[in-house]
C-alpha cells in the first residue's frame, strides 16, 4: 500500500492489467452495437458503457431518434432501459409512443394505422419487459441527476437494465450548494461519468440549447454543446455529443451532427 494514496484510489498492477487489456482485444475497443442506420454506423455505435449527451431544439425530433435507437437495442440485443421521460408526457403517452416505434401503429383514430385492442394487449409484456418507466406520483417531486443515476445502478442490479435515459435535462432538481453553476456542472457530470463506468451503463441525456445565429436563408443555425447553458462544462465531459436539428419544420427529415464521440 502506498500511504500518500488518496482514499478512492489506487494504482494498477500489472497481472490485473494484462486481462483488463486481453478482455478489452476481445471486445474490439469498445466498439458498440449497430443501431440500424446504416449512414450513422461509422459514427456512433451503443456501448454499454458510456455516455450520449442530445441536443436540439424542441420538435427536432431528438427525442424520436433516441427512442428509436432503444427499441432496436431491445429487439436485437435484449436490452433494457430506465427511462424518465417527462417532455413526453404521461406514462401512457410515454408507453403510446414506444408501441408505435416497435410496430408503426398510432393512438391516434384519425389514422388509418389506428392500434387494435388487441395489439395493445400483444406488445404490452415486451414493453413492460424492456423498458422501466419513472413517472411521478406527486407533482412536485423532483429527483435530483444523482439520485437519478444512483437509482439506475440499483435497479441494474434488480432487473439487469442496460441504460438510463433522462428527457430532458430541465426537468430535474438542480439545486446545488456549489456557489456556481459551472462547478455544479462539473461535478454533477463527472460522477455520472464515472457511475457509467463503475456500473457498465450507457447514460443518455437531452438538453436544451439556447438560440443561435440565422443562416442565409433565415433558418436558425444547428445547436451545437457549446449552445446548452454551461456548454463549456458539457463539452469538457461530455463522451458522445450529438445535435438533431430539423432546418424546416416542415420537411420530414432531420439532419444529425455528431459533435464529439469518445472513445
Amino acid at each position: 500500500m502506498y500511504k500518500k494514496l488518496v482514499k478512492g484510489f489506487d494504482i494498477s498492477r500489472g497481472s490485473e492489467l494484462n486481462e483488463k487489456m486481453v478482455s478489452y482485444a476481445k471486445q474490439g475497443a469498445l466498439r458498440g452495437e449497430y443501431l440500424g442506420f446504416p449512414i450513422m454506423h461509422e459514427n456512433y455505435t451503443m456501448s454499454k458503457t458510456g455516455v450520449t449527451d442530445w441536443t436540439g431544439f424542441p420538435r427536432s425530433g431528438k427525442t424520436e431518434v433516441l427512442l428509436s435507437f432503444l427499441m432496436k437495442m431491445s429487439e436485437w440485443y435484449g436490452w433494457k432501459h430506465l427511462v424518465y421521460l417527462p417532455d413526453v408526457g404521461d406514462e401512457k403517452e410515454v408507453i403510446a409512443d414506444l408501441i408505435h416505434k416497435k410496430t408503426g401503429k398510432t393512438f391516434d383514430k384519425r389514422y388509418k394505422n389506428y392500434i387494435s385492442e388487441q395489439e395493445i394487449y400483444r406488445e404490452m409484456p415486451f414493453i413492460i419487459e424492456h423498458f422501466k418507466i419513472l413517472t411521478k406520483k406527486d407533482l412536485r417531486a423532483r429527483m435530483t441527476p444523482y439520485q437519478f443515476w444512483d437509482l439506475a445502478a440499483e435497479i441494474k442490479q434488480d432487473v439487469g437494465i442496460n441504460t438510463a435515459v433522462i428527457d430532458a435535462w430541465k426537468d430535474l432538481n438542480h439545486k446545488h450548494d456549489f456557489g456556481r453553476d459551472d462547478l455544479y456542472l462539473e461535478d454533477v457530470l463527472s460522477y455520472r461519468n464515472a457511475m457509467s463506468e463503475k456500473h457498465n451503463l450507457h447514460f443518455h441525456t437531452i438538453v436544451h440549447p439556447t438560440r443561435t445565429d440565422k443562416d442565409s436563408k433565415g433558418n436558425s443555425k444547428p445547436p451545437t454543446p457549446y449552445n446548452i447553458k454551461g456548454g463549456t462544462e458539457w463539452y469538457n465531459n461530455g463522451k458522445n455529443m450529438i445535435t438533431v436539428h430539423r432546418p424546416s419544420g416542415s420537411q420530414n427529415e432531420v439532419e444529425v451532427y455528431f459533435n464529439k464521440i469518445k472513445p
